[in-house]
């Protein structure tokens, strides 16, 4: 009697045995799982559309800004075209802190023209119909940087803010159809050379893989700007 209940003793203390054993190997994966997931999410590891290997080409037309819209109203008719923009883009290839930074060149261009029209009478010229027309052209060269935080990076689209320093270079055209040469006096400035300071902020969406469309907050040679990345 006695080694029988001696032998159930040994068999119940051998199943509590295999079951603690089998419990603590459960908890044990399920700790190492959980320590997997919490590693990755806290390395923000996962597809980025800007990484240490990426080119940008980014093509736009921007709007809102408008150099010598006081010239405009009183017999002024003022027109000013979109300001067209090209930049190029390159990620620096190692990180820097929780992100990328990208680095590259822009360039920006947009005419505008102030035209006024009246009759002249003086030196004998009569009651006849004369223009001068006063315009301008702007070319903004500039180096930029970009930053891209890994929080707003993500497989297919990526927020991102920088700045962009550079000159933005003023040609100037006067013409006129009066033959009096002190129609001359309606010139109203020269070419000029003016430093050009922005910060920025941006958004980028890929509808296809190498292309993105995006948009631009910001002082450059426009208010906003939209247009199309391209990726390689």
């Amino acid at each position: 009697m006695k080694k029988t209940i001696k032998t159930l003793l040994l068999i119940t203390l051998t199943l509590q045995l295999t079951n603690s054993a089998n419990a603590i190997g459960t908890l044990d994966g399920i700790v190492k799982n959980v320590n997997k997931k919490t590693h990755a999410s806290s390395d923000e590891t996962g597809p980025k559309c800007f990484d240490e290997k990426t080119h940008i080409i980014n093509l736009g037309v921007g709007f809102g800004m408008n150099y010598y819209s006081g010239y405009s109203g009183g017999g002024y008719a003022y027109r000013s075209s979109p300001a067209f923009s090209a930049s190029y883009e390159q990620a620096i290839p190692k990180k820097l802190g929780p992100g990328y930074l990208g680095v590259g060149a822009y360039f920006g261009f947009q005419t505008a023209s102030s035209t006024h029209n009246y009759y002249y009478n003086k030196n004998g010229y009569i009651n006849n119909y004369y223009y001068y027309k006063n315009s301008w052209n702007n070319f903004m060269i500039a180096a930029r940087a970009a930053y891209h935080w890994d929080v707003l990076n993500f497989k297919k689209a990526d927020i991102y803010a920088g700045v962009l320093i550079g000159v933005r270079i003023q040609t100037y055209n006067y013409e006129t159809n009066n033959p009096d040469p002190s129609a001359d006096n309606y010139r109203l400035s020269q070419g000029a050379a003016y430093p050009s300071f922005s910060v920025f902020a941006g958004a980028r969406w890929y509808f296809a893989s190498k292309v993105a469309l995006f948009g631009e907050f910001g002082y450059g040679i426009s208010y906003v700007t939209g247009g199309l990345s391209f990726k390689f």
